[in-house]
């Protein structure tokens, strides 16, 4: 299990600097849409109850928008924790030595990638829009030589401030270096 303080394959004398998620206004954007999406079959069965009452109260129409409904919550849900599970499992840490890159891109993959801190090019931290702006959130972008070419991290908190303490770190781990790169 990865907590904040530790990781499982964690190197003697590295700590762990940051464990960032996604910004907390991504998840209530993520619960008001799944709100409006769950009200839907209940404005339809008002819509059709007002309008064309015969149907609820035929033996084949309520027991069919019956299924109907419980099916698309059924749809819905499945999606809900598909959603959840692609956005709360994306995490990012930056300890003393490395950042690690946890992606997961479906419910059945999943993508870690590691970078040596001292193989970071460049470091850019973005915000666009008014809710990021208003609620501090955005992404950071971190350039470097190595396989995977760029890193993401995508709608955490305070991206300027990350951003910073990632730069910081890199020019560390370069002093402390023995090659220079």
């Amino acid at each position: 299990m990865i907590s904040k303080n530790s990781l499982p394959d964690q190197h003697v004398g590295e700590e762990v600097v940051l464990h960032l998620r996604r910004h907390w206004f991504i998840f209530l954007k993520i619960f008001l849409f799944v709100v409006i999406l769950a009200l839907i079959p209940m404005a339809l069965y008002y819509m059709i109850s007002q309008n064309i009452p015969t149907i609820i109260e035929s033996d084949i129409g309520y027991p069919l928008l019956l299924v109907l409904f419980l099916s698309y919550y059924l749809i819905l849900l499945v999606a809900i924790l598909t959603v959840w599970t692609e956005n709360y499992l994306d995490v990012w840490t930056i300890t003393t030595d490395r950042i690690i890159n946890r992606e997961q891109n479906s419910l059945f993959n999943r993508i870690v990638s590691e970078l040596e801190l001292k193989m970071v090019q460049d470091v850019t931290a973005e915000q666009k829009g008014f809710f990021p702006t208003v609620f501090y959130y955005g992404d950071v972008y971190i350039q470097s030589a190595g396989e995977k070419e760029r890193f993401v991290f995508e709608q955490i908190p305070q991206p300027y401030k990350i951003a910073k303490i990632i730069q910081q770190l890199d020019e560390k781990a370069k002093k402390n270096s023995p090659e220079r790169i």
